[in-house]
């Protein structure tokens, strides 16, 4: 029963620490390229046309509902699997702490990939599937490679929580090994093998 506790716990961990990760990405993108936002990511998160946006004075306000929007299901979704992962593990004070450290391994992975992005530029094939972190159609921009490396940012940041999501799933079977066969060795009584 303690250890669904703890699974729970970090479920709801993951999800404010993955939602602060989005409102920081989101407010440097942000800077990178306001248009990004107010021609194309509050369409894509509905916020253009309610209300709220229309009266808010500034944009950054709209960028963090757009970050919140964003980044809560991927932190849910993240804290589900590795919390799900985490039960496997032998012990309940052994859980918490890898799978908090695999998160943190996501989201390093998930920056560094966005810096990358961010400085190649290369906007070839970027965004596929369910997600894409450009419109269809570019929008009439000030400034189009400002638009481009914003986008290259986000679609860094998917990229990265992919594979920052792989690597995170490989070190907790490691992890979760190496505790294993310290509890074995521990049982062991001295003096004899």
């Amino acid at each position: 029963m303690r250890k669904f506790g703890i699974y729970l716990l970090f479920v709801a961990v993951a999800v404010v620490i993955t939602t602060i990760y989005g409102v920081v990405h989101h407010q440097l993108t942000f800077s990178a390229s306001p248009e990004y936002y107010t021609k194309f990511k509050f369409i894509q998160t509905n916020l253009a046309d309610t209300v709220a946006a229309q009266h808010m004075t500034q944009p950054r306000s709209a960028v963090v509902i757009a970050a919140v929007k964003t980044s809560y299901p991927i932190g849910l979704a993240i804290g589900i699997v590795i919390g799900l992962i985490a039960l496997f593990f032998p012990t309940a004070d052994t859980m918490f702490p890898s799978a908090l450290q695999a998160l943190g391994l996501i989201l390093v992975i998930s920056a560094a990939m966005a810096l990358f992005c961010y400085y190649s530029t290369s906007n070839a094939h970027m965004g596929s599937g369910i997600y894409d972190p450009l419109p269809g159609h570019l929008p009439d921009l000030a400034n189009k490679q400002a638009f481009l490396q914003a986008a290259s940012i986000q679609y860094g940041i998917l990229l990265g929580y992919v594979v920052g999501g792989a690597a995170a799933l490989l070190f907790l079977f490691v992890q979760n090994g190496r505790i294993r066969r310290r509890l074995t060795d521990n049982d062991i009584p001295s003096g004899g093998a």
